[in-house]
């Protein structure tokens, strides 16, 4: 899924709290993959899980560079862990 649809799926563990929690977690989790991703190869495939604090669930972001270009980040949301 994209980024912008995981608030979406965030929403269904936390109801009307997912925008909140999305705005909280989201910049660091960004900022970490975003500089996985800088330093990874030129065609590397870039992939990281990043655990709720609360347990709830697993954020998964993936990527693909080709030729040192990033492609567009997808994510998805691993429950029931």
């Amino acid at each position: 899924m994209r980024l912008k649809e995981l608030e979406g799926e965030l929403g269904k563990i936390y109801g009307p709290r997912a925008g909140a929690v999305f705005r909280t977690i989201m910049p660091g989790i960004l900022a970490d993959f975003s500089k996985m991703l800088n330093n990874a190869g030129p065609d590397a495939h870039v992939t990281e899980e990043y655990n709720l604090e609360d347990r709830k669930g697993t954020i998964v972001l993936e990527c693909e560079k080709v030729n040192g270009v990033p492609g567009e980040i997808t994510a998805c949301l691993k429950t029931g862990l």
